[in-house]
């Protein structure tokens, strides 16, 4: 999507993509080209947006702690989070503009990454709005090599 002009129509286009995970409780199984085209939809929408909030809800601390350093170093900047301990599963918040992070226990059904995209450009509002839930690996390192 680099090539992809910030039009209405394109917005438009890509946010029905990725608005298509939104009723689900758990992200679905992608393959590889599905994670590298849903990467580039969020990458091209992070350019377009001033920041992002993520929401990560997974069975373990380390991997929200993975996937949290994954998304944020591929959308804002590299990070590594220094976290307390907890058993459980969790939710992970994280702000890519104040690189501020919540976490707490969850008890709840749900599992993978919310993804809320914030833009003051009225040109782009329709890029405002939270998406997902995204695989927990979207952007591992086979998910990396093509986008």
């Amino acid at each position: 999507m680099p090539n992809l002009k910030p039009t209405a129509a394109n917005i438009t286009k890509v946010r029905q993509q990725l608005s298509q995970f939104s009723s689900l409780v758990v992200p679905p199984q992608l393959s590889q080209t599905q994670k590298q085209e849903l990467g580039a939809a969020l990458l091209w929408f992070s350019e377009l947006a001033e920041y992002e909030t993520l929401g990560i809800c997974t069975d373990t601390l380390a991997a929200g702690k993975a996937a949290t350093e994954a998304y944020v170093h591929k959308l804002a900047r590299p990070i590594e989070l220094e976290l307390p301990e907890r058993d459980g599963a969790v939710y992970l918040k994280f702000n890519t503009l104040k690189g501020a992070w919540y976490l707490d226990d969850y008890v709840g059904p749900n599992r993978g990454v919310l993804v809320s995209f914030h833009t003051s450009e009225p040109d782009y509002d329709l890029v405002n709005g939270t998406y997902g839930p995204f695989p927990l690996d979207l952007f591992d390192a086979g998910a990396d090599e093509a986008a």
